[in-house]
């Protein structure tokens, strides 16, 4: 990578270019995100309806920086989601250096987060120091925390890992509509909540992580199981069937 495209690190922001200037991507890919998000932004394209655990709750309410952890699945409406239902709260979230990070990030900065690129398998060191910084200046963290690779569920330690350095809670969270678009090729098998309809967001009971855990497994799994949990009672609240989406990886 040249000189001219390596990372801009602006105080606690990271916006690399991900692709070089003049690709296609950049011309077609990038403008129609921002298109698609300025008009989400501008009208109620859902409504979006919070429901958390009691204990979450009055963290929420609190104010206090948490760290939200979601599955791939539920990306795009979590990610869109968590600003509408929590007005007023700061938000950073970490991204991948792939190519969907790319457009990700973009989309994620015009709906206000401070944006972080790195993953489990590129970067993920510096940007969880970022990360820890942001949580101390009274940012929360939203994670999708299974990724950037199979299997659907599997939580990373990463998110483990930033709750131990940084001392705040692990909220699970999932967020579900009734009609959902899903991807079902991809491993992600990201979904959509078709625009116009109520889409449930639940926030799980708070997991907190010791200073110096001595296995990091059994809080991933932990939170993969709340997630898959949550999967169910979102389901069922937003007027379908309760059933999981999928299989908890290693429990």
């Amino acid at each position: 990578m040249s000189r001219k495209h390596q990372p801009v690190v602006t105080g606690f922001n990271v916006r690399p270019i991900t692709y070089p200037d003049g690709h296609w991507m950049n011309r077609f890919w990038g403008p129609l995100v921002s298109g698609v998000l300025n008009v989400a932004g501008r009208f109620p394209t859902y409504r979006y309806i919070l429901r958390a655990h009691p204990v979450a709750q009055e963290m929420l309410d609190t104010g206090a920086p948490v760290i939200f952890g979601c599955v791939h699945q539920d990306a795009f409406d979590c990610f869109n989601g968590l600003p509408r239902v929590l007005k007023g709260r700061r938000l950073a979230a970490i991204v991948s250096y792939s190519r969907d990070g790319g457009l990700a990030s973009r989309g994620l900065d015009m709906l206000g987060y401070e944006v972080v690129r790195g993953s489990s398998s590129r970067g993920g060191g510096e940007a969880l120091l970022m990360l820890k910084a942001g949580l101390a200046s009274n940012r929360s963290v939203v994670m999708a925390c299974d990724g950037p690779k199979a299997p659907l569920g599997d939580v990373k330690p990463g998110i483990v890992q930033l709750a131990a350095k940084s001392g705040a809670p692990i909220l699970p969270v999932r967020a579900w509509g009734l009609n959902r678009l899903t991807l079902r090729r991809s491993w992600t098998k990201a979904a959509l909540t078709i625009p116009f309809l109520p889409v449930v967001v639940c926030v799980g009971a708070p997991i907190r992580v010791p200073p110096k855990p001595s296995d990091t497994r059994p809080y991933q799994i932990r939170i993969a199981s709340t997630i898959a949990d949550l999967a169910c009672w979102a389901s069922a609240w937003a007027g379908g069937a309760a059933r999981p989406p999928f299989e908890v990886a290693g429990s």
